[in-house]
Protein backbone atom coordinates (compact mmCIF):
# COMPACT_ATOMS: atom_id res chain seq x y z
CA UNK A 1 0.00 0.00 0.00
CA UNK A 2 1.40 3.65 -0.83
CA UNK A 3 2.14 5.90 2.18
CA UNK A 4 1.91 9.00 -0.29
CA UNK A 5 -0.99 10.88 0.91
CA UNK A 6 -3.82 10.66 -0.88
CA UNK A 7 -5.22 13.89 -2.34
CA UNK A 8 -7.54 12.46 -5.34
CA UNK A 9 -10.74 9.68 -4.94
CA UNK A 10 -12.56 8.22 -7.43
CA UNK A 11 -15.71 6.17 -7.15
CA UNK A 12 -17.14 3.00 -9.51
CA UNK A 13 -20.51 4.39 -10.27
CA UNK A 14 -23.35 0.99 -10.29
CA UNK A 15 -23.36 -0.93 -6.81
CA UNK A 16 -20.70 1.42 -5.49
CA UNK A 17 -22.57 4.65 -5.05
CA UNK A 18 -25.88 3.47 -6.84
CA UNK A 19 -27.62 0.49 -6.27
CA UNK A 20 -27.81 -0.40 -9.94
CA UNK A 21 -27.97 -4.25 -10.19
CA UNK A 22 -31.26 -4.40 -7.94
CA UNK A 23 -32.83 -1.51 -10.32
CA UNK A 24 -31.77 -3.17 -13.83
CA UNK A 25 -33.02 -6.39 -12.34
CA UNK A 26 -36.54 -4.91 -11.57
CA UNK A 27 -36.78 -2.97 -14.52
CA UNK A 28 -36.41 -5.99 -16.37
CA UNK A 29 -38.56 -8.01 -15.12
CA UNK A 30 -41.23 -5.66 -15.86
CA UNK A 31 -40.48 -4.96 -19.79
CA UNK A 32 -39.91 -8.94 -20.23
CA UNK A 33 -43.79 -9.65 -18.33
CA UNK A 34 -45.03 -7.42 -20.51
CA UNK A 35 -43.53 -8.73 -23.56
CA UNK A 36 -44.81 -12.81 -22.19
CA UNK A 37 -47.95 -11.47 -21.40
CA UNK A 38 -48.22 -9.72 -25.11
CA UNK A 39 -47.11 -12.95 -27.00
CA UNK A 40 -47.47 -16.59 -25.37
CA UNK A 41 -44.94 -17.68 -26.94
CA UNK A 42 -42.18 -15.77 -24.70
CA UNK A 43 -40.73 -16.90 -21.10
CA UNK A 44 -39.87 -14.28 -19.17
CA UNK A 45 -36.70 -15.23 -18.34
CA UNK A 46 -35.68 -16.31 -22.17
CA UNK A 47 -36.18 -12.82 -23.19
CA UNK A 48 -34.12 -11.55 -20.05
CA UNK A 49 -31.12 -14.20 -21.11
CA UNK A 50 -31.52 -12.79 -24.65
CA UNK A 51 -31.39 -9.38 -23.92
CA UNK A 52 -28.28 -10.12 -22.36
CA UNK A 53 -26.37 -12.10 -24.89
CA UNK A 54 -27.34 -9.59 -27.85
CA UNK A 55 -26.00 -6.67 -25.75
CA UNK A 56 -22.59 -8.85 -25.11
CA UNK A 57 -22.41 -9.75 -28.24
CA UNK A 58 -23.44 -5.89 -29.79
CA UNK A 59 -21.79 -3.98 -27.66
CA UNK A 60 -18.96 -4.99 -25.45
CA UNK A 61 -15.61 -3.73 -25.66
CA UNK A 62 -13.97 -5.00 -28.86
CA UNK A 63 -17.19 -5.09 -30.46
CA UNK A 64 -18.28 -2.46 -33.52
CA UNK A 65 -21.20 -1.82 -30.86
CA UNK A 66 -19.19 -0.66 -28.23
CA UNK A 67 -17.82 2.61 -29.90
CA UNK A 68 -21.42 3.54 -30.61
CA UNK A 69 -22.09 3.51 -27.04
CA UNK A 70 -20.21 6.92 -26.28
CA UNK A 71 -23.00 8.83 -28.47
CA UNK A 72 -25.80 6.25 -28.63
CA UNK A 73 -29.41 8.00 -26.82
CA UNK A 74 -30.46 5.39 -23.77
CA UNK A 75 -33.83 5.15 -25.68
CA UNK A 76 -31.91 3.99 -29.33
CA UNK A 77 -29.67 1.63 -27.44
CA UNK A 78 -32.76 -0.17 -25.27
CA UNK A 79 -34.75 0.11 -28.43
CA UNK A 80 -31.98 -2.18 -30.50
CA UNK A 81 -31.70 -4.80 -27.66
CA UNK A 82 -35.45 -5.11 -27.03
CA UNK A 83 -36.12 -5.07 -30.50
CA UNK A 84 -33.26 -8.02 -31.53
CA UNK A 85 -33.95 -9.74 -28.67
CA UNK A 86 -37.88 -10.35 -29.51
CA UNK A 87 -36.63 -11.02 -33.24
CA UNK A 88 -35.55 -14.05 -32.10
CA UNK A 89 -38.80 -15.29 -30.81
CA UNK A 90 -40.39 -14.03 -34.26
CA UNK A 91 -41.63 -11.36 -33.05
CA UNK A 92 -41.35 -7.76 -34.97
CA UNK A 93 -43.65 -5.67 -33.63
CA UNK A 94 -42.00 -1.63 -33.00
CA UNK A 95 -44.89 -0.28 -30.99
CA UNK A 96 -44.08 -3.39 -28.10
CA UNK A 97 -40.50 -2.24 -28.51
CA UNK A 98 -41.71 1.33 -28.04
CA UNK A 99 -44.32 0.28 -24.57
CA UNK A 100 -41.50 -2.38 -23.50
CA UNK A 101 -38.72 0.23 -23.53
CA UNK A 102 -41.17 3.11 -22.03
CA UNK A 103 -42.08 0.40 -19.22
CA UNK A 104 -38.48 -0.29 -18.59
CA UNK A 105 -37.70 3.41 -18.23
CA UNK A 106 -40.03 4.44 -15.71
CA UNK A 107 -39.07 0.85 -13.64
CA UNK A 108 -35.60 1.22 -13.56
CA UNK A 109 -36.23 5.45 -12.21
CA UNK A 110 -38.18 3.92 -9.68
CA UNK A 111 -36.15 1.36 -8.35
CA UNK A 112 -32.76 3.77 -8.94
CA UNK A 113 -31.53 5.01 -5.23
CA UNK A 114 -28.29 5.81 -4.11
CA UNK A 115 -25.93 3.78 -1.52
CA UNK A 116 -26.47 4.41 1.95
CA UNK A 117 -24.34 7.39 3.44
CA UNK A 118 -23.33 8.80 0.03
CA UNK A 119 -24.06 12.40 0.42
CA UNK A 120 -23.12 11.93 3.89
CA UNK A 121 -19.75 10.85 3.12
CA UNK A 122 -19.17 13.17 -0.25
CA UNK A 123 -20.17 15.96 1.85
CA UNK A 124 -17.29 15.02 4.45
CA UNK A 125 -14.78 14.32 1.40
CA UNK A 126 -15.09 16.62 -0.84
CA UNK A 127 -13.65 20.44 1.00
CA UNK A 128 -10.52 17.39 1.46
CA UNK A 129 -10.12 15.90 -1.35
CA UNK A 130 -10.70 16.00 -5.28
CA UNK A 131 -13.18 13.76 -6.05
CA UNK A 132 -14.25 11.83 -9.71
CA UNK A 133 -15.94 8.80 -11.53
CA UNK A 134 -14.28 6.46 -13.53
CA UNK A 135 -17.52 4.02 -15.13
CA UNK A 136 -18.08 1.15 -17.64
CA UNK A 137 -21.53 1.37 -19.20
CA UNK A 138 -23.40 3.04 -22.00
CA UNK A 139 -22.09 6.80 -21.78
CA UNK A 140 -25.78 8.39 -22.32
CA UNK A 141 -27.00 5.86 -19.51
CA UNK A 142 -24.16 6.37 -16.92
CA UNK A 143 -24.76 10.08 -17.55
CA UNK A 144 -28.36 10.13 -17.13
CA UNK A 145 -28.32 7.97 -14.08
CA UNK A 146 -26.00 10.35 -12.09
CA UNK A 147 -27.97 13.20 -13.21
CA UNK A 148 -31.18 11.34 -11.92
CA UNK A 149 -29.57 11.08 -8.78
CA UNK A 150 -28.03 14.69 -8.49
CA UNK A 151 -24.12 13.46 -8.10
CA UNK A 152 -22.44 15.29 -9.97
CA UNK A 153 -21.94 18.59 -8.02
CA UNK A 154 -19.71 16.34 -6.16
CA UNK A 155 -17.28 15.19 -8.89
CA UNK A 156 -14.76 17.36 -11.13
CA UNK A 157 -14.05 14.28 -13.07
CA UNK A 158 -16.58 11.94 -15.00
CA UNK A 159 -14.84 9.49 -16.66
CA UNK A 160 -16.92 6.80 -19.14
CA UNK A 161 -15.01 3.99 -20.74
CA UNK A 162 -17.76 3.99 -24.10
CA UNK A 163 -16.24 7.92 -24.60
CA UNK A 164 -12.41 7.02 -23.26
CA UNK A 165 -12.45 3.81 -25.39
CA UNK A 166 -11.06 1.45 -22.82
CA UNK A 167 -12.99 -0.10 -19.90
CA UNK A 168 -11.71 -0.84 -16.51
CA UNK A 169 -9.90 -2.49 -15.44
CA UNK A 170 -7.73 -1.32 -18.07
CA UNK A 171 -4.43 0.91 -16.96
CA UNK A 172 -5.00 3.70 -19.51
CA UNK A 173 -8.39 4.66 -18.22
CA UNK A 174 -6.50 5.53 -14.69
CA UNK A 175 -3.81 6.70 -16.27
CA UNK A 176 -6.26 9.00 -17.96
CA UNK A 177 -7.98 9.89 -14.79
CA UNK A 178 -5.25 10.44 -12.68
CA UNK A 179 -3.78 13.17 -16.04
CA UNK A 180 -7.33 14.93 -16.06
CA UNK A 181 -7.06 15.41 -11.82
CA UNK A 182 -3.94 16.59 -12.11
CA UNK A 183 -2.04 13.89 -9.60
CA UNK A 184 0.60 11.09 -10.08
CA UNK A 185 -1.26 7.63 -9.17
CA UNK A 186 0.49 7.28 -5.40
CA UNK A 187 -1.79 9.98 -4.64
CA UNK A 188 -4.85 8.68 -5.80
CA UNK A 189 -7.52 6.01 -4.36
CA UNK A 190 -10.39 4.31 -5.70
CA UNK A 191 -13.47 2.19 -4.74
CA UNK A 192 -15.07 -0.09 -6.10
CA UNK A 193 -17.41 -2.87 -5.34
CA UNK A 194 -15.66 -5.08 -8.27
CA UNK A 195 -12.62 -7.11 -7.34
CA UNK A 196 -11.39 -7.97 -11.35
CA UNK A 197 -12.34 -4.32 -12.88
CA UNK A 198 -12.05 -2.25 -9.85
CA UNK A 199 -9.00 -3.20 -7.19
CA UNK A 200 -7.00 -5.31 -10.20
CA UNK A 201 -7.83 -1.81 -12.33
CA UNK A 202 -6.96 0.18 -9.70
CA UNK A 203 -3.45 -1.84 -8.49
CA UNK A 204 -2.27 -2.24 -11.73
CA UNK A 205 -2.02 1.98 -12.27
CA UNK A 206 -0.33 2.19 -8.87
CA UNK A 207 -3.15 3.60 -6.58
CA UNK A 208 -4.39 2.88 -3.71
CA UNK A 209 -7.19 0.51 -3.85
CA UNK A 210 -10.57 0.21 -1.53
CA UNK A 211 -13.07 -2.71 -2.07
CA UNK A 212 -16.51 -2.11 -0.99
CA UNK A 213 -17.93 -5.68 -0.24
CA UNK A 214 -21.53 -4.88 0.65
CA UNK A 215 -22.11 -8.53 0.61
CA UNK A 216 -19.39 -10.25 1.79
CA UNK A 217 -18.53 -12.14 -1.50
CA UNK A 218 -15.79 -14.58 -1.49
CA UNK A 219 -12.43 -13.60 -2.80
CA UNK A 220 -11.97 -13.90 -6.83
CA UNK A 221 -9.14 -16.30 -7.39
CA UNK A 222 -6.10 -14.71 -9.11
CA UNK A 223 -7.01 -11.02 -8.17
CA UNK A 224 -4.64 -8.87 -6.55
CA UNK A 225 -5.84 -8.20 -2.98
CA UNK A 226 -7.25 -4.52 -2.50
CA UNK A 227 -5.17 -2.42 -0.23
CA UNK A 228 -8.36 -1.87 2.40
CA UNK A 229 -11.99 -3.90 2.28
CA UNK A 230 -15.25 -1.69 3.43
CA UNK A 231 -18.59 -2.83 4.06
CA UNK A 232 -20.31 0.33 4.02
CA UNK A 233 -19.44 3.93 2.40
CA UNK A 234 -18.89 5.72 5.45
CA UNK A 235 -16.20 3.02 6.69
CA UNK A 236 -14.07 5.29 3.77
CA UNK A 237 -14.39 7.88 6.16
CA UNK A 238 -11.95 5.86 9.06
CA UNK A 239 -9.57 4.47 6.98
CA UNK A 240 -5.93 5.37 7.59
CA UNK A 241 -5.20 7.51 4.55
CA UNK A 242 -8.70 9.42 5.18
CA UNK A 243 -8.77 9.69 8.71
CA UNK A 244 -5.30 11.70 8.29
CA UNK A 245 -6.54 14.72 6.33
CA UNK A 246 -9.83 15.01 8.06
CA UNK A 247 -7.99 14.97 11.45
CA UNK A 248 -5.89 17.78 10.04
CA UNK A 249 -8.09 19.66 9.24
CA UNK A 250 -10.21 19.22 12.25
CA UNK A 251 -13.14 17.48 10.74
CA UNK A 252 -13.50 14.44 12.97
CA UNK A 253 -16.11 14.99 15.13
CA UNK A 254 -18.30 15.00 12.29
CA UNK A 255 -17.41 11.56 10.98
CA UNK A 256 -20.20 9.17 12.29
CA UNK A 257 -20.27 5.83 10.58
CA UNK A 258 -24.47 4.99 10.71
Amino acid sequence: MSRAKIRGIFFDLDDTLIHYTEAERSALAVGCRMAAQAHHGISERALAMAIFQIYERRFCHGTEGFRELATLSVEEFRFRLTSEALGTFGVEDPTLVRTLVDAYRVAERAALRTIPDVRHTLSLLSPHFRLGIITNGPSAGQREKIAALALSEWFSEIIVDTEFGHPKPDRRIFDHAAERIGLPPEALLFVGNSLPADVAGAKGAGWTAVHLDLESRPAVPRTPCPDFTISGLAELLLLPPIAVALTQSGTPEMVVVK
